[in-house]
């Protein structure tokens, strides 16, 4: 939806199918007054660019009509067929098994919403009370990363622990646990955070674009091999598999990041640095120079 934004907001005429899942009545009464249709069938119609973001672009790819241009946001490196771009945000570097006439790889391509951009740290935010910790692992979460490692923060008596979890969760609700479900202020609230606890998938990148001192976690097979990496550049700090490791290692390395202020400082200015948060505008600006100005609106 973020680049869908992006791309309308460069005169391209937009539409969004959702292959599985879909947008909060939230967003839907949004996209629709932002002039960008919702359709159920995705080949139903032809269009100019076909731009896929799936755990396996294959699934829809290989059904292109004559004379459309394919982007595919691969950062499983699972696509197979021949695309026009084809964008790695997680790596610097692309080594999927299909072709691309060009690649675009590296963090500065990760896609962040306006909402994020639009936060600065530490304007008008309380910091006074405890320290305060975010816990968010995605939407689903189906292997219960959430309950069983926001139970161990939450039960922590020297921060507050507030965990966020999808409008698609389903998994347990401890009672001790502040869960939030599907909040609209999510930008704010990590921007209130001292630290934050968040799986290695997209929403690394926005944590980092509004420099938030962040522990990665792998709740997915996908995100082992992308979590190391990113924190290799100082932008967070890798803990491993958030399905295996034991609770209180996550405890204590929140313990030892919270009592560790020039890191939290140099973690922030550093993460602000690796995504600047103008990746959703430079990937709409190559997709809408693949789109004929005939077709522009």
């Amino acid at each position: 939806m973020t680049l869908a934004r992006a791309i309308r907001a460069r005169g391209a005429g937009v539409s969004i199918s959702f292959l599985r899942g879909g947008p909060t009545p939230h967003d839907r009464s949004s996209l629709a007054s932002e002039g960008i249709t919702l359709i159920d069938a995705p080949r139903a119609n032809r269009h100019d660019v076909v731009v896929v973001d799936l755990p396996d672009p294959n699934e829809v790819t290989s059904s292109l009509s004559a004379g459309e241009r394919l982007v595919v946001l691969d950062d499983r490196e699972a696509f197979k067929g021949r695309a026009a771009i084809v964008v790695q945000p997680s790596l610097g570097w692309w080594a999927g098994p299909g072709r691309a006439d060009r690649v675009l790889a590296g963090y500065e391509w990760a896609p962040i919403g306006p909402a994020w951009r639009q936060v600065v740290d530490d304007a008008g935010i309380d910091h006074s009370g405890p320290p305060r910790v975010l816990v968010c692992f995605g939407g689903s979460d189906p292997d219960a990363v959430t309950a069983r490692l926001g139970a161990t923060l939450a039960a922590d008596p020297r921060w507050s622990t507030t965990v966020v979890v999808g409008h698609d969760y389903a998994g347990l609700r401890p009672s001790s646990v502040d869960l939030v479900q599907d909040p609209t202020d999510l930008p704010a609230r990590v921007a209130g955070a001292d630290v934050v606890v968040v799986g290695a998938g997209t929403m690394k990148f926005e944590v980092a674009a509004i420099g938030r001192p962040a522990l990665l976690l792998a709740v997915a097979d996908d995100q082992l091999p992308v979590g190391p990496p990113f924190a290799a550049t100082g932008a967070a700090r890798w803990l491993g598999d958030g399905r295996t490791i034991d609770p209180e290692a996550v405890r204590r390395a929140v313990a030892a990041l919270l009592d560790d202020g020039p890191a939290r400082e140099a973690m922030a200015t550093t993460a602000r640095r690796v995504v600047d948060g103008n990746g959703a505008d430079r990937l709409a600006a190559e997709i809408v120079a693949l789109v004929p100005p005939m077709a522009r609106l």
